[in-house]
């Protein structure tokens, strides 16, 4: 069954979503390439508009010193902007290349933010989503995964919407996220998880969810190297075994109960070193034990996932405070992980980059494995304002502004007590956060920033 999705102005969102795709790359049209209409694309005029395609340059990127940007795709990217444009210029460099996508969009409550936050207006909602999500497909590999966090105010609309653009049978099922405990002033039940939606390019090409092995075995430093030492890999048969009986399957044992086929799969396995022989008993008889090189340690990932607190990452980082609910590492990591455990190269996109998170936590799964995977991310120059924000980002008070980016990334307006005054933007957190954390997890990390350009600059 094909999911279809209404609400006034969905013709139009899909249709620039198509047309920020053609402005980008000429003469190709997503889904189009045997000159019919694609699916999951909802309909409606996708002719390039007079603002699109019609002078030298659509949206694009710009470095600080005013030229066109073109970055490679292995670099750290930190896009200051509106995401629609930014999103569209990324196509240029980076499309079909992005293995992992976390965001974690408005919620819909009603809160004044630059991405005009409307609350509970569902048609505003998914005509702002819709574009994004179509330009974040393109951008996604084959095998990419698309992770969409939120909570239930939108839950049920980006399920439905997210089936129509990306496919129902490309659904790979919805994440619990536990964020808090506690709450007994709440007035029904305590809402204490999100949810996170997912869905891959092509599940057939999307390969399980990993995440860290957590099992009886042991680490162990074997010749400089942390293992995961499994003991009882081989045994003598199933079942229950009594108090203090050995179940454990001795080398010297496997020919006679379980056949020379057993031995030689064995003997292959320790000539690989997958398997070493390790003295057992007082007979001078050996247990068979597998070695894993603890960053290969693998299991699948669990439904829910319990990641309480986001602060607390802020915290050591000297940012406590700045920023009001950031995502925790924790959560996002796991979520990186979940699809780059073998993939220590992958690239992953975040467009609502918020505190920066996701930077933090690809370096940190770098660290896990020694990988070199590369973050991408787009935040708008929205004002953090607060005075804790203004004292930990080291911005003193100012006048006289407009309510705009600076060429310092600071923004004026009026504070509570009427009087204006200097404000640090979220991008300039997300780049602050970014220094820190490297300087703590990823000593040496290299970043790029760059700013998203709408439309061509001059006359």
């Amino acid at each position: 069954m094909t999911t279809v999705l209404e609400w006034p102005g969905k013709a139009a969102a899909f249709a620039l979503g198509r047309r920020l795709i053609d402005s980008a790359i000429p003469g190709s049209h997503l889904g189009e390439s045997d000159g019919k209409p694609g699916p999951h694309l909802g309909g409606g005029d996708a002719k390039p508009g007079p603002h699109l395609g019609e002078g030298d340059h659509g949206p694009h990127l710009r470095s600080d010193d005013g030229s066109i940007a073109v970055p490679d795709p292995r670099d750290n990217l930190l896009v200051v902007g509106d995401n629609l444009p930014a999103l569209t210029a990324l196509l240029a460099t980076h499309r079909g290349s992005v293995k992992v996508v976390y965001i974690d969009p408005p919620y819909n409550t009603g809160n004044a933010h630059t991405y005009k936050d409307h609350g509970h207006d569902h048609d505003s909602w998914l005509s702002f989503m819709a574009p994004r999500l179509l330009l974040a497909c393109e951008l996604m590999r084959e095998d990419g995964v698309l992770f969409l966090h939120l909570d239930d105010r939108e839950s049920a609309w980006a399920q439905l919407l997210g089936h129509e653009i990306f496919g129902e049978d490309n659904s790979l099922g919805t994440l619990i996220h536990q964020r808090a405990k506690g709450g007994g002033n709440a007035r029904s039940f305590v809402r204490g998880h999100d949810y996170i939606h997912v869905w891959g390019r092509n599940a057939s090409l999307v390969g399980p969810f990993l995440t860290e092995k957590k099992s009886p075995a042991k680490l162990e430093v074997i010749d400089g190297r942390r293992m995961l030492v499994e003991t009882d890999v081989l045994r003598a048969g199933f079942g229950r075994y009594a108090r203090g009986s050995e179940r454990r399957l001795m080398y010297e044992d496997i020919l006679s109960v379980k056949g020379a086929k057993k031995l030689a799969e064995v003997d292959a396995k320790l000539a690989t070193g997958e398997y070493i022989l390790r003295p057992w008993d007082d007979a001078g008889k050996h247990a068979v034990v597998r070695v894993t090189p603890a960053e290969k340690a693998s299991s699948k990932m669990y439904s829910i996932i319990k990641a309480l607190g986001g602060q607390n990452d802020l915290d050591p980082l000297g940012l406590g405070g700045v920023f009001s609910y950031p995502k925790p590492v924790e959560l996002v990591k796991a979520l990186v992980d979940s699809q780059t455990f073998f993939d220590p190269e992958a690239i992953v996109l975040d467009f609502f980059a918020g505190s920066g998170t996701t930077a933090q936590a690809v370096m940190e799964a770098n660290r896990r494995d020694e990988g070199s995977r590369s973050f991408v991310l787009v935040q708008t120059p929205e004002p953090l304002r607060s005075k804790n924000a203004q004292a930990v980002m080291g911005v003193g008070a100012a006048g006289g502004g407009r309510d705009d980016a600076t060429a310092g990334g600071e923004v004026t307006g009026v504070t509570g007590d009427g009087t204006e005054a200097a404000f640090p933007t979220i991008s300039e957190l997300t780049a602050e956060r970014i220094r820190r954390a490297a300087e703590v997890h990823a000593p040496g990390l290299q970043f790029t920033q760059l700013d998203v350009v709408s439309v061509v600059d001059g006359p």
